[in-house]
């Protein structure tokens, strides 16, 4: 019995000394959690009060502005400072202002374009002679012998096949020869010369009819 006794003294003795060391007991309370998003009325007529001295006044936090010399100035070196001997430097200090006028530089660029175009007209004609004039002919567009073989051959009507009409084939770019009704009609005069009396004789009834309705 005497060492359950010193045994329960000493646990007793322990949850003492930890009590001690993280200052815990009953009557401590658990802190209440402060809202520092909340701002009493005391507080904030107060900070309110402080911050009008401040009012209209430039900000000690704003950045200063750049001047437009900064912002325009190149971030790196040019090339022809880096590597000089790569560059050459032509001196305009020769030149006189009368060549360097709207006028001069108008004339130049004239004789230039011509020049190029001289140039151009040799290379596209080299045998042609420089006096010779231009001759220009009117395009000749012809069909190929093929085609016209072709159209010829497949001359064909209209097919009414299994419900379906079937047209026949369109050759593009080929168009049909339209012969004159006066060619056609001496044709047919010369190949059948009685066709004419066998008419002239069907229609000579009607005449009689007339004759028997006017007696």
């Amino acid at each position: 019995m005497s060492s359950y006794f010193e045994r329960q003294k000493c646990l007793f003795n322990q949850l003492k000394d930890a009590e001690e060391q993280y200052s815990f007991s009953k009557s401590n309370k658990a802190s209440i959690d402060i809202d520092y998003g909340t701002i009493d009325r005391k507080t904030y007529r107060k900070l309110k009060h402080e911050m009008k001295q401040f009012r209209g006044k430039e900000s000690i936090f704003k950045r200063s502005e750049a001047s437009l010399r900064e912002c325009l100035r190149a971030k790196t070196i040019p090339d022809y400072i880096k590597n000089p001997q790569k560059w050459a430097y032509y001196s305009l200090a020769d030149v006189t202002p009368e060549q360097m006028s709207d006028a001069t530089n108008a004339a130049t660029a004239h004789a230039l374009i011509r020049e190029l175009e001289k140039r151009e007209e040799a290379q596209q004609n080299p045998n042609q002679e420089p006096n010779e004039s231009a001759l220009f002919k009117k395009p000749i567009f012809q069909v190929s012998k093929t085609v016209r073989v072709q159209y010829k051959q497949d001359e064909e009507k209209a097919i009414f096949k299994s419900n379906k009409i079937i047209m026949p084939e369109y050759v593009v770019g080929v168009s049909h020869k339209k012969e004159n009704k006066r060619k056609i009609m001496i044709k047919e005069t010369k190949e059948d010369p009685d066709r004419i009396k066998k008419a002239e004789l069907k229609l000579n009834h009607l005449f009689e009819m007339d004759d028997d309705c006017n007696d």
